[in-house]
């Protein structure tokens, strides 16, 4: 079971090699959808929106005591998919793009540099309940970074309110990430903060905020 868990979720594609910089002209592109359509979703979102900020001190649990979620300064606001089931703090402003099927169920893109994404995406799973189900942390994570052609920096776990969270640091010849791996409610989740590494200074304690956020757990 656990290798048909693990290999159907290194087929997912992802923003490895800076794959995102072929769909950069997508950024300018609204999202089409009713009016009925997006009336019904903002006002789920505006409920929820409401109990996360009542939830999001124990949401944005730490991954260790030296380790703390901080919306710097208004950089992050709060996001929740409550029919998915899962919530993060995501950067004000960016791009977003809702639901490419087989690749995310949503994507935030920075407004100037497109190689710059938080994606999540999930995929059903039948019976394991824990991410632990794939292996241990530091053999996922080495499997993750050698199936993305980039090395593992480091590797940590946390958990986030209940759910077991595996975090990778990946480095590539051309791209840095974060990727965050956890398994509730029957679906396996994936959460990939992408940049160059020219840019990874600037960005990488914005995006180790966002993972930080990161509850794969609905209302």
């Amino acid at each position: 079971m656990r290798s048909v868990i693990f290999a159907s979720l290194l087929a997912l594609p992802g923003q490895a090699a800076l794959q995102l910089c072929s769909r950069a002209s997508r950024a300018s592109l609204p999202v089409s959808m009713s009016a009925a359509t997006t009336s019904r979703r903002q006002l789920g979102q505006d409920c929820a929106l409401a109990a996360f900020g009542v939830l999001s001190a124990c949401s944005a649990a730490p991954a260790s005591a030296a380790e703390e979620f901080n919306k710097m300064s208004g950089v992050l606001e709060p996001y929740i998919d409550v029919q998915k089931g899962y919530k993060l703090f995501k950067p004000v402003a960016w791009n977003q793009f809702d639901t490419d099927p087989g690749v995310y169920d949503i994507k935030f893109q920075d407004l100037i540099e497109p190689a710059e994404t938080v994606q999540v995406s999930s995929s059903p799973v039948s019976t394991a309940t824990s991410v632990s189900a794939l292996g241990d942390l530091e053999t996922v994570g080495g499997k993750f970074a050698a199936s993305r052609g980039g090395k593992l920096v480091s590797s940590t776990q946390r958990d986030a309110d209940g759910s077991l969270v595996y975090q990778f640091e990946v480095q590539g010849d051309a791209f840095h990430e974060y990727i965050l791996l956890s398994i509730n409610r029957g679906k396996l989740f994936r959460l990939t903060t992408t940049t160059t590494n020219k840019r990874w200074p600037k960005r990488a304690e914005m995006y180790k905020n966002v993972a930080l956020s990161f509850v794969p757990k609905g209302f």
